[in-house]
C-alpha cells in the first residue's frame, strides 16, 4: 500500500498531465478554426496566382521595359518614359480617341434602346415570357459568328443588306471596304448584338422597384412623362450607371468582331486600341510598347467606374 503522499502525488501528476492534453487539443482547436479554412482556399488561390496575379504582375513589369520579341535577349529600362511617349504617340491616340467614340455611341443607343423595351415590355401580356427570352438571343451568339455573319450581310455581291437596298433602287454599297462606312458599320454589329444585355439589366432593375410610389403618383394625377422622367428614370438611376458601367468595360475589351469583320481596316479607320494593342504585340511583336498600352486601357476602365459610381452617390 502506497502512502497517502506519493498517492496525492501520483494524482496531481494524471491531472497536469490531463490538462496538459485538454491545452494542446484547444490550441490545435484554436490553429484549425484560424486557419483550416486555407487548405479549401489554397488550391483556389494557387489557381489565382497563376492565371490573374502572376500574368498581371509580369505584363506590368514588361510594360516598364522596350522588348521586342524579334530580339528578345535584348531589354532596354525604360521606366515610366514608355507610358510619357504614349501620350505624344499619333497611332496610338488615334486608336485611342476612335475606340473612345466607339464606347460612347455603342453604349449610349444600347443604352437607349434597352431602356425603351424594358419599358414597353414592363407589363403582363400573352406570351410576354416567350418574347423576352427571344430578345437575348444576340447576347449569347459568340462575337466571332456575329463579325462573320454581319461581314457576309455587308457583303457588296451577295450580302443581304446590298441585296435589299438593290429593291429600292440604290446600288450595291462596299460598306466595309470605305472608312466612312466601316467605322459605322461595326458599331451598328456591337449595337445589335449587346443592346438586350442592356434590356435584361434595366428591366430586372423595373421589377424590382417598389409598386406604392407609382400608385401615388397616379393619384396625384401626373401623366406618364412625368413618371417617367421624374420617377421611374431617377429609381433606376443605380441600376442604369451599373448596366454603363459593365457594358463600358467589356467595350473596351472588344476585339474578335472587329478584327473579324475589317481586321481594323480599311488603313486605321476601325484600328480601335484591342485592334492597336494586338497588331503592336504580334505583328510588330513590340511586347513592351503593347502591354503599356494595355495597362492604359485598364487606367481608363477604373478612370470610367469611379466617375460613374460617384455620380451615383454623390
Amino acid at each position: 500500500m502506497m502512502p497517502p503522499g506519493e498517492t496525492g502525488g501520483i494524482i496531481q501528476s494524471k491531472r497536469q498531465v490531463i490538462f496538459m492534453s485538454e491545452k494542446k487539443l484547444m490550441s490545435k482547436k484554436k490553429f484549425s478554426e484560424r486557419f483550416g479554412h486555407l487548405g479549401f482556399l489554397g488550391p483556389g488561390m494557387i489557381f489565382l496566382f497563376l492565371v490573374l496575379i502572376y500574368p498581371l504582375a509580369y505584363s506590368l513589369r514588361l510594360s516598364l521595359y522596350r522588348f521586342s520579341l524579334t530580339d528578345a535577349t535584348q531589354r532596354w529600362f525604360m521606366g515610366l518614359e514608355q507610358y510619357i511617349g504614349l501620350l505624344t504617340d499619333a497611332p496610338f491616340l488615334q486608336s485611342l480617341y476612335l475606340h473612345l467614340a466607339f464606347i460612347v455611341i455603342c453604349v449610349f443607343f444600347q443604352l437607349v434602346i434597352g431602356l425603351l423595351v424594358a419599358l414597353f415590355l414592363n407589363r403582363d401580356f400573352y406570351g410576354d415570357r416567350v418574347v423576352r427570352s427571344l430578345l437575348l438571343i444576340p447576347v449569347f451568339i459568340l462575337p466571332v459568328v456575329s463579325g462573320l455573319t454581319f461581314r457576309f450581310m455587308y457583303n457588296p455581291q451577295y450580302g443581304a443588306i446590298n441585296w435589299l437596298l438593290g429593291l429600292v433602287g440604290f446600288g450595291p454599297i462596299e460598306f466595309l471596304s470605305r472608312g466612312d462606312t466601316a467605322f459605322i458599320s461595326i458599331i451598328i454589329q456591337d449595337i445589335w448584338r449587346m443592346w438586350p444585355f442592356m434590356f435584361m439589366i434595366i428591366y430586372s432593375g423595373l421589377q424590382a422597384l417598389p409598386r406604392e410610389p407609382f400608385e401615388a403618383v397616379k393619384i396625384d394625377g401626373a401623366s406618364k412623362f412625368q413618371e417617367l422622367f421624374y420617377l421611374t428614370i431617377p429609381m433606376l438611376k443605380p441600376t442604369i450607371v451599373v448596366a454603363i458601367i459593365l457594358r463600358t468595360i467589356d467595350v473596351l475589351k472588344v476585339f474578335t468582331e472587329v478584327f473579324v469583320m475589317t481586321g481594323g481596316g480599311p488603313g486605321r479607320a476601325t484600328t480601335l486600341l484591342s485592334i492597336h494593342i494586338y497588331r503592336n504585340a504580334f505583328s510588330f511583336f513590340n511586347m513592351g510598347y503593347a502591354a503599356a498600352s494595355s495597362y492604359v486601357m485598364v487606367l481608363l476602365a477604373m478612370a470610367i467606374s469611379v466617375i460613374l459610381i460617384k455620380k451615383v452617390y454623390a
